[in-house]
């Protein structure tokens, strides 16, 4: 998503599970200096929280309009980009260099940038953000037609997935 409202800047959803608050606290003093608008959604102190929540919220403020583009910071990163990517639309990339945001973003239009507070340095994550807040999505013909081509497989899959739904309710003896 291209749109903002803050002077061409994305508006940002960030997030982070008990073990990347550190850090999630360092990216939204980073971001804000350079004037984006961050909305912070939480974890707010070492207290454990769940990684699914954190996602969530981000992903929400997204879908409601508040944000364009979402952060979320866990342990690894890994498991925060598997649950992102669960929820219908959201394409999630987990990512630990700039170059690897910047395409995720440019190329496959992707909004919400997972990364692992036990895996980057802050300067490092820090790099990684700016890189993919700072890309847009490619008009070009070749990365339209590969977006387009995921959104298909996506509603294909959702397709067999009712189907097959259909089919177990059908014979309860599965």
């Amino acid at each position: 998503m291209n749109a903002t409202k803050n002077g061409g800047r994305p508006r940002i959803a960030i997030g982070a599970d008990h073990h990347g608050q550190s850090l999630k606290d360092k990216l939204i003093g980073h971001l804000r200096e350079e004037r984006h608008t961050v909305k912070d959604c939480g974890g707010h102190n070492a207290e454990p929280v769940g990684g699914v929540e954190v996602v969530d919220v981000v992903a929400q403020s997204m879908a409601s309009g508040e944000a364009d583009v979402g952060i979320v910071i866990s342990g690894s990163g890994a498991v925060a980009s598997i649950v992102a990517n669960k929820i219908p639309g959201v394409r999630a990339c987990y990512c630990q260099d700039a170059y690897s945001a910047r395409q995720a973003r440019r190329i496959a239009a992707s909004d919400i940038l997972c990364l692992g507070a036990r895996v980057l340095g802050d300067e490092l994550a820090a790099e990684i953000a700016r890189a993919f807040v700072g890309e847009q999505s490619s008009e070009d013909a070749r990365h339209e037609l590969l977006r387009s081509r995921i959104q298909k497989m996506e509603e294909a899959f959702d397709v067999r997935r009712a189907e097959l739904q259909r089919a177990h309710a059908a014979d309860p003896a599965d």
